[in-house]
């Protein structure tokens, strides 16, 4: 599947258990969605340091779905496609040197 194809399945996923509960999804729903995804994983994350546990694999590799998924629709939202944003932004790193 290509990058700009699963960016759309994933913002679709979004999209269809937003309809299951009737969520009029909006630009800032998206954000405060995909920074609460975000604090579930730095949680996760912090797991080792805070409470001396290791992190469960499955529950980790699903919050960074859950990041992914949100920042997907979110992408989505603003016609930003991801691939060409990432690949734009890793040239202009190249091109101030930062990348070899």
């Amino acid at each position: 599947m290509e990058t700009k194809e699963f960016q759309k399945n994933c913002a679709n996923v979004v999209g269809k258990i937003d309809k299951k509960y009737g969520i009029e999804r909006d630009s800032q729903l998206a954000f405060t969605q995909l920074m609460e995804e975000i604090g579930e994983l730095a949680k996760d994350i912090n797991l080792k340091r805070l409470r001396k546990q290791e992190p469960d694999k499955e529950n980790l590799s699903g919050e960074f779905a859950d990041v992914f998924l949100q920042l997907a629709m979110l992408a989505e939202m603003h016609g930003v496609d991801l691939e060409d944003a990432v690949e734009n932004k890793v040239n202009k790193l190249k091109g101030r040197g930062y990348l070899e």
